[in-house]
């Protein structure tokens, strides 16, 4: 039997596989402390559980309108426009099942086969895969530690070609919790101000977990000109610790946002009725409980970069947001494992502190980024504390 070509391009997730495997392993009895998770350990607030659980009390258990209820999207416009400081109206939402796929309708609904979509590298593993399924080609551009791993104004414009149909940002980004300042955005804007047919999609779903003080600040509230080519991606699953809620929305121009909901009307039909419930709730809720949440990922961020001084060869770079440590690790690759054989790529480093430490982390390849690891700080402190030990003895095991 023959398959299609796309399905042959695509490649699994890295992040679920390696949590897949880590969670097996604790199946069989076996001590794995995962580094690996992209989400919340925190649980969804009992306000919101039970506006779900009320929901299905209530028998709001069938199809939904494709786009979203209502009620829903006008709860997350009245939000967004709080958040970003655009004025969005109900017809400018489109909820999805998860941001992920928010960001594939919006993506499917501007971009042609043959087309070119820019991001920064290191990046979140599925923006390739999902411009593959557009056709289009994924145009990685690199960045450093120099610049914070951001997008300089003239890395962005050396990338544009004729065939350039959008570019994708990610701020807070995973995996290396970089922020874009204000000024930054500014600077990235003028640049495409100059090309007046390039379509924004900025990826904000980490936009309410940021550190040390500093504000999150979104591309589309530079200009109205930037504005209205500006999609922007956010969700309940990060902020409000409702990931397997899969709820998530884009906000943009009505028309993008009305092909988007074609394209969701004829794949996913529509978002769970009870979940779109529980995120009415969400967005109108008190949520000074956030203000809690990012202390504590402050706090084991540092207690994890402190720990990690101690681990020969790994250099963690310090992130304004999210809650991921993306770690060099270059110094590892070539050396030999206490075993035998040699560690030739971060994959292996990955593969090596699962085996030898019972530690899971992410291998910096996923994210185009080679040489890399990504830890999570999404899990306990006592994790944090017991883990960082096991990886220090790990590294020093190797020759």
């Amino acid at each position: 039997m023959k398959y299609s070509t796309l399905s042959s391009k695509l490649s699994d997730s890295p992040t679920l596989a390696m949590a897949a495997k880590a969670k097996k392993l604790v199946s069989e009895g076996l001590d794995i402390i995962s580094f690996s998770a992209g989400e919340p350990d925190f649980h969804t607030p009992a306000q919101v559980k039970a506006a779900g659980i009320a929901a299905i009390k209530k028998n709001i258990t069938g199809y939904t309108a494709s786009s979203g209820t209502p009620e829903l999207r006008k709860h997350v416009a009245r939000w967004m426009t709080r958040e970003v400081g655009v004025e969005y109206a109900p017809n400018q939402i489109l909820v999805s099942s998860g941001a992920k796929f928010a960001i594939a309708a919006a993506i499917l609904a501007t971009v042609d086969p043959g087309d070119e979509v820019i991001f920064p590298a290191p990046y979140w593993v599925s923006y390739p895969d999902m411009i593959k399924l557009a056709g289009a080609e994924p145009i990685p551009v690199e960045t450093d530690l120099a610049h914070g791993f951001k997008m300089t104004p003239s890395a962005l414009e050396a990338s544009i070609t004729p065939k350039t149909k959008m570019v994708l940002l990610n701020s807070p980004n995973n995996p290396t919790g970089a922020v874009y300042s204000h000024t930054e955005l500014i600077a990235l804007a003028e640049v495409l101000a100059r090309f007046p047919e390039v379509w924004i999609l900025s990826d904000e779903i980490y936009s309410r977990l940021i550190f040390d003080g500093k504000k999150h600040r979104s591309i589309a509230a530079i200009s109205s000109n930037i504005a209205e080519r500006t999609i922007i991606v956010n969700g309940v699953s990060k902020a409000f610790s409702m990931t397997g809620w899969r709820i998530g929305w884009a906000a943009g121009p009505k028309e993008l946002i009305a092909r988007a909901g074609k394209i969701q009307s004829h794949t996913t039909s529509c978002p769970s009725s009870i979940s779109q419930s529980a995120a009415e709730a969400a967005l109108q809720m008190d949520d000074s409980f956030m203000a809690d949440w990012v202390e504590q990922y402050s706090r084991r961020r540092d207690i994890f970069i402190d720990l990690l001084k101690a681990v020969p060869g790994i250099k963690p770079f310090v992130p304004d947001g999210a809650f991921y440590l993306f770690c060099d690790i270059r110094q590892w690759i070539g050396k030999t494992k206490p075993k035998g054989g040699k560690l030739s790529s971060c994959f292996d480093a990955a593969e090596y502190l699962l085996d030898e430490a019972m530690i899971a982390a992410v291998p910096g390849d996923a994210f185009g980024a080679e040489g890399y690891i990504r830890f999570s700080f999404a899990c306990s402190e006592d994790d944090i504390r017991r883990g960082v030990p096991r990886i220090a003895e790990a590294a020093g095991k190797l020759k």
